[in-house]
């Protein structure tokens, strides 16, 4: 009886174990300067809206393990998925936390704007130059 308790006990707590996630944190930064700092960079996770960033402030979101596709545009509150080069995709860990730096770039013709990935030691120069949003929705 007590053999067959524990191995039912043991059951439930691997199927608790399998199913309670740790997520991941994404910083999104956006540090631009005089340049394109009049309007808020919309940030998007898998086509959903995210964020909206003001000039030089960051935020910080929790998701879920696994691929996600990070973009980011001037305006709107649905990602433009004909936009590939404001696109990247980044396979997160649990865990682990990931900086993706919002760039403006100014063209002859056009101006754009997309997501780049940077590394922590990247992000730990740029974050002390930044506010953190934490209502930029």
């Amino acid at each position: 009886m007590k053999k067959t308790l524990f191995i039912i006990l043991g059951m439930l707590l691997s199927t608790q174990l399998g199913y309670s996630q740790e997520t991941a944190k994404v910083y999104f930064m956006r540090t631009t300067g005089f340049q394109g700092s009049a309007q808020g960079f919309t940030a998007f996770i898998d086509g959903e809206l995210t964020c909206k960033l003001n000039n030089k402030r960051y935020s910080v979101h929790e998701i879920a393990p696994g691929t996600h596709l990070f973009s980011v545009q001037f305006a709107g509150k649905k990602s433009k998925e004909k936009a590939a080069k404001e696109q990247i995709t980044i396979s997160v860990e649990a865990g682990k936390t990931y900086y993706i730096q919002m760039l403006f770039q100014t063209g002859i013709l056009v101006n754009n704007l997309y997501c780049q990935e940077v590394t922590e030691n990247s992000a730990n120069t740029i974050l002390p130059n930044l506010q953190e949003d934490t209502k930029c929705l």
